[in-house]
């Protein structure tokens, strides 16, 4: 019920967003399965030319998938995996081995500041493509 509650508002949000040729690839960092799972789905259905390319739920995750030779053009790091690593340590690991990719902290704490880019974690998945379509790197 929840995935299809998700679904359904992934599709009114993001169904009005003007078609683009930005092509940026996700990477994912956040250890709320349901997070990953909706900014995973709306931005590969609607994101039009941007697509997820990686999903980490820990910190370890994360070193895995940049280890294996993942070259994202965006990651966007939650603050905090409770029990499973800190996100700017996640975020260090990612510029070490791909110095390219782009840093987006998310948080639902406004006032906190560590990414080269911080976005509210409350923003819409329509104001999340958005602000893809827009980055400036």
């Amino acid at each position: 019920a929840c995935g299809a509650f998700f679904g359904g508002l992934i599709f009114t949000f993001l169904r009005s967003i003007p078609r683009t040729m930005k092509n940026e690839r996700v990477l994912i960092a956040d250890d709320m399965e349901i997070a990953l799972e909706s900014v995973s789905k709306g931005i590969e259905l609607f994101g039009d030319g941007h697509r997820v390319v990686g999903k980490a739920a820990s910190v370890e995750e994360v070193r895995a998938l940049i280890e294996g030779g993942l070259r994202p053009t965006v990651a966007l790091v939650n603050r905090q995996f409770p029990m499973k690593g800190d996100g700017q340590r996640a975020a260090a690991i990612i510029k070490e081995l791909s110095p390219e990719t782009k840093i987006i902290s998310c948080s639902s704490d406004s006032g906190l500041e560590w990414g080269e880019e911080n976005w509210y974690k409350g923003m819409s998945l329509q104001e999340l493509v958005h602000a893809l379509t827009n980055l400036q790197h």
